[in-house]
């Protein structure tokens, strides 16, 4: 390779819809420019939805052959030096990922497995015979891993990645254009954003609110985000009414662009208590600092990365209600402390986790990786 060429970076992986943080950080990669890289993209369509993800259907193995001729067809036409990958961390998608790069490695070009999903190492660690060895000749000795946190489990690692980096997600500061909108609440008002399923936290944070009610206290909650099933749905409906809770738990579905945007400047709270097992960043939670909300997460993976428990927010176990009620309790009846928590974690944001930090560190993993090809 010419040193003094730009390098040719293909991507191989899914933007929204869904609207979920892999998808949308991988989107932010694509659209970026770059100093010194090229980027070409495959798109991953596998899931039009969120209830489709992680499901097998005749569509999607169709799917999978376009996704290998399309990504075969551009490192030939345009020459890619490097590929990144974005490997799933459970079973039916590392089955996929698998057919993928055994088609993919044959090329011998640089690869980079990105972790956006944590987990795999936990996920194929008791597979046995056939598969595995498939597995093995797949992901095994790719010549870099990027892991979102060092906290997460150690997936490059497993696969013996030549070389590993640690690059957090960014995004783009959208605080500005909604400073305006601030408002003083009647009740505090404290969000939840993400997929709405039991592992994110869910029910945890329905029973907090439980709790925060028999206190009695004040508060809006309002849950945003797509459910994973209609069942699902029709069971958290049931446990909010069964509780009592109607008047204080709303849900407001999916919300995008600048309707979500809108939605985290009127907070006054994020609560964000996920143990969900393919968690790598939690994007949600750099979004909230971004618009200066304080944010009660768990100690789960990378978060406690993102949020310094203490000063931009608070940390609770796993799976813990009566936790996540006190750190809610205790914001619920301080403002000065929600809004010197929640100015401390903008701060945070904007030295770590903007996009252009994103950007950099990125081109600058994939350009090392890609030189390294001379040196050998």
């Amino acid at each position: 390779m010419n040193t003094n060429r730009r390098v040719r970076l293909l991507i191989v992986g899914q933007t929204p819809p869904p609207y979920v943080g892999q998808m949308l950080s991988i989107e932010k990669l694509v659209k970026a420019s770059y100093d010194n890289v090229d980027v070409y993209h495959t798109r991953m369509n596998y899931s039009q939805r969120t209830d489709q993800i992680g499901r097998v259907r005749l569509r999607k193995i169709f799917h999978l052959l376009r996704v290998v001729a399309d990504s075969s067809y551009k490192i030939l036409r345009h020459r890619i030096d490097v590929i990144y990958y974005p490997p799933g961390a459970e079973t039916v998608p590392l089955l996929r990922d698998i057919a993928t790069l055994m088609v993919l490695r044959r090329f011998r070009r640089k690869l980079i497995l990105v972790f956006h999903a944590s987990g795999l190492s936990e996920c194929v660690a008791s597979w046995r015979g056939i598969v595995r060895w498939l597995f093995r000749k797949a992901f095994f000795f790719p010549d870099a891993a990027i892991q979102k946190s060092s906290l997460n489990p150690p997936d490059g690692q497993f696969v013996k990645a030549q070389a590993i980096y640690t690059v957090p997600n960014g995004l783009p500061d959208e605080f500005e254009r909604f400073r305006h909108l601030k408002s003083v609440n009647a009740a505090p008002v404290i969000l939840f954003v993400g997929l709405m399923k039991e592992e994110k936290g869910v029910e945890v944070l329905l029973a907090a609110a439980r709790l925060l009610r028999a206190r009695g206290l004040g508060f809006r909650l309002e849950f945003m985000g797509e459910f994973m099933s209609e069942a699902y749905r029709d069971n958290l409906i049931r446990q909010v009414r069964d509780n009592q809770l109607e008047d204080c738990v709303h849900f407001l579905g999916r919300k995008i662009g600048d309707e979500k945007w809108a939605h985290f400047r009127r907070a006054d709270i994020l609560c964000f208590p996920t143990h969900h097992p393919s968690e790598s960043f939690g994007m949600v939670v750099v979004e909230a600092m971004m618009f200066e909300l304080p944010v009660i997460a768990t100690r789960w993976r990378g978060i406690p990365d993102i949020v310094k428990d203490g000063s931009t927010g608070f940390l609770t176990p796993i799976k813990d209600a009566a936790a996540t009620a006190d750190r809610l309790a205790q914001l619920l009846q301080d403002e000065s402390l929600r809004t010197a928590m929640g100015r401390a974690g903008r701060r945070r944001y904007l030295e770590r986790f903007t996009i252009e930090n994103y950007i950099e560190r990125t081109e600058a993993v994939v350009l090392e990786v890609a030189r390294e090809r001379v040196a050998g």
